[in-house]
């Protein structure tokens, strides 16, 4: 794998404090939605678009999640404007139908409870706020409790910024 791609993980998941999420509940990416009235059914909180930007409302644990559909099936994601790639747990790679083998897994990352192990994959497609991404860099990590909206995907889908409680990605 690309030296700074890895370089540039390890750091984003340094920094989320994500080392705990391998084996440990942590506060960030574990959190759930508090009540169905404030997220839908998949854990997104609500998402909107005015005009072509897309409009994210803080969740209840302070952090930003979204829908988006990954090969054309619906995957929730944790907004992580610090992560360069989208990182996936095994079991939504597993459902989404990526292809991964568990035996080629390799250190691919170093967290604050030790290595990462994982997979790079290549998704096909991912659509968000109706807009089509093809042929998007991701890793498949094990242990990994949350998926990450990284930015193999933010960086093509324009300028991302916080207003007050929401995060605004607008088209460049």
């Amino acid at each position: 794998m690309n030296r700074l791609v890895v370089i540039s993980l390890v750091t984003v998941l340094l920094l989320l404090g994500l080392g705990q999420v391998f084996g440990e509940t942590h506060p960030l990416t574990s959190a759930r939605p508090a009540s169905a009235a404030s997220a839908g059914a998949n854990g997104a909180y609500a998402m909107s678009g005015g005009g072509d930007a897309i409009g994210i409302a803080r969740g209840p644990d302070g952090q930003f999640h979204m829908t988006a559909q990954v090969n054309g099936g619906d995957t929730s994601f944790l907004v992580d404007t610090g992560a360069d790639m989208v990182a996936l747990t095994v079991d939504e790679a597993d459902r989404l139908g990526i292809f991964v083998d568990r035996s080629s897994f390799q250190p691919i990352l170093r967290t604050a409870s030790g290595t990462g192990y994982g997979q790079r994959v290549r998704l096909d497609s991912v659509e968000i706020g109706g807009r089509e991404l093809t042929d998007v860099d991701a890793v498949v990590v094990q242990g990994l409790q949350t998926n990450l909206l990284g930015q193999s995907v933010l960086r093509q889908l324009g300028r991302v910024e916080l207003r007050g409680d929401r995060l605004v990605i607008e088209p460049a």
